[in-house]
C-alpha cells in the first residue's frame, strides 16, 4: 500500500478541500491510503470522516508562521518521527512548499508532487517574495500537477517544468438537482419564498466577497424578498461581516461558515455569483452547473470550467447595476440537469480518482 501525505495547511474545505476529499472516498484505499498534514487548531466532523476511512490527521498546533525557527522545528519534528510512513508527499501550498518538501526529502520521501490549484498571487505586497518561493519550490519537487493549463503555465514555465493537467473533479450524481430536497431545505433555512443569491468559497481576497456583498445590496432594493446565501469562512470574514452591517444587511445575508454538504445548499439557490478576481480552475463552479445552477460570474474565469450554458459572464469593470441586471434576468428559470456535459468532459471523481491512483504508482515506478 503506497501511503501518500497531503499538506493542505489551513483545511478550510475550501475547494481545494473538496477536491482531495472528493478524490478520497473513490480511491481504492486497499491499494492508496490518505494522510493529512494541516496547521489548524480545530477538529471538525472530516477529520473524523479522515479516521473513519484509515486515514490520519496530524496537526502541527500552535505554530507561528511569522517565527521560521519555530516553524521550522515543529515541521522537522514532525518528519523525523513520521516521515518514513510515507510513500509520497503531495503539497497543496506553494508558500510553506519548501520548507515542507525540504524537510520530506531530509526525512526520506523520495516522491514530492506540488500540486498548483491557482493563477496567481493574492497578496501583491509579497509578490517578489511570493515568486521567489516559487521557483524554490518547484526545485525541491520531484513531480508537478496543475487544475488548469493556464495555472501550469503560472507555477511551472519558467522553471521549464513539466507538469501534468489534472482536472478537478466532483461527485457528480450528488449535485443532481431535487426539487423535493430543495423544498424541504428551504423551509428549514426558512428560505421558502426568497430568491437566493449564493456563493460558496473561502472568504479571501481571490473570491471578491466585498464586491458580491455591494451587488446584492443593489439587488436587494430591486427585489426586497431576495436573501444572499454565503458559504464558507476565512480571515476575512469580521471585515465581511462589517461590510454586511455598514449595507444595513444583516436581515438578508446568511453566512452558514464552512460545510461538508455544499450540494444541499446549492439546492437552495436560485442564482450562483462569482466576481472572483482570479481562480486556478474553481471547483465551485463546476459544482454549480452540475446543480443546475444559472451563474453569473466575472470573466476571468478559466475557459476550462466553462462547460455549460448556465454560465453569463460580466467584466468586474461594469458597475453593479449592470450585475444586478444579469442576476436579475435569471428568475425563475428551470434548473437543468448537466451531469452527462460533466461526465463526459472527464470532471467525474469517480474516474478521476483511478489516473490520481496510476499517477501515484507511476511516480514511483518512474523514480530515477
Amino acid at each position: 500500500m503506497i501511503r501518500v501525505l497531503h499538506f493542505i495547511p489551513a483545511f478550510s474545505m475550501g475547494g481545494m478541500e473538496s477536491l482531495i476529499m472528493s478524490l478520497y472516498r473513490n480511491i481504492d484505499k486497499e491499494k492508496v491510503q490518505f494522510d493529512f498534514l494541516v496547521e489548524t487548531q480545530e477538529k471538525n466532523n472530516t477529520f473524523n470522516e479522515i479516521e473513519s476511512m484509515g486515514g490520519n490527521v496530524y496537526r502541527i498546533t500552535n505554530v507561528n508562521k511569522y517565527n521560521p525557527i519555530n516553524y521550522i522545528s515543529k515541521i522537522a519534528q514532525f518528519f523525523k518521527e513520521h516521515g518514513n510512513k510515507f510513500s509520497i508527499l503531495h503539497c497543496h501550498n506553494y508558500e510553506r512548499g519548501p520548507i515542507i518538501s525540504y524537510l520530506a526529502k531530509k526525512y526520506g520521501i523520495k516522491h514530492r508532487i506540488f500540486h498548483a490549484h491557482t493563477s496567481s498571487i493574492d497578496d501583491v505586497r509579497f509578490k517578489q517574495l511570493k515568486r521567489i518561493l516559487m521557483r524554490v519550490n518547484n526545485f525541491l519537487s520531484t513531480d508537478y500537477l496543475a487544475s488548469s493549463k493556464e495555472t501550469g503555465d503560472f507555477y511551472f514555465s519558467k522553471d521549464n517544468k513539466n507538469f501534468i493537467v489534472f482536472k478537478n473533479s466532483i461527485d457528480v450524481n450528488s449535485f443532481i438537482f431535487s426539487e423535493e430536497k430543495r423544498v424541504m431545505l428551504r423551509r428549514d433555512l426558512n428560505l421558502s419564498n426568497d430568491f437566493v443569491v449564493g456563493h460558496t468559497g473561502r472568504f479571501t481576497y481571490a473570491k471578491n466577497h466585498s464586491r458580491i456583498i455591494k451587488i446584492f445590496s443593489e439587488l436587494n432594493k430591486k427585489i426586497p424578498n431576495s436573501k444572499l446565501l454565503l458559504i464558507g469562512d476565512g480571515p476575512l470574514r469580521e471585515e465581511l461581516e462589517s461590510l454586511v452591517n455598514k449595507y444595513s444587511l444583516n436581515d438578508s445575508v446568511i453566512m452558514t461558515g464552512t460545510k461538508n454538504n455544499i450540494n444541499d445548499y446549492l439546492q437552495v439557490m436560485d442564482v450562483f455569483l462569482l466576481p472572483s478576481f482570479f481562480e486556478g480552475f474553481c471547483i465551485s463552479l463546476l459544482e454549480a452547473q452540475a446543480s443546475g445552477l444559472p451563474c453569473v460570474v466575472s470573466n476571468t474565469i478559466p475557459s476550462e470550467v466553462e462547460l455549460t450554458n448556465l454560465i453569463e459572464k460580466l467584466d468586474l469593470n461594469e458597475n453593479n447595476d449592470i450585475w444586478v441586471d444579469k442576476i436579475e434576468s435569471k428568475q425563475c428559470l428551470l434548473r437543468q440537469n448537466q451531469s452527462k456535459v460533466i461526465i463526459n468532459n472527464g470532471y467525474d471523481t469517480k474516474e478521476n480518482a483511478k489516473k490520481l491512483q496510476k499517477f501515484y504508482f507511476d511516480t514511483i515506478a518512474n523514480f530515477r
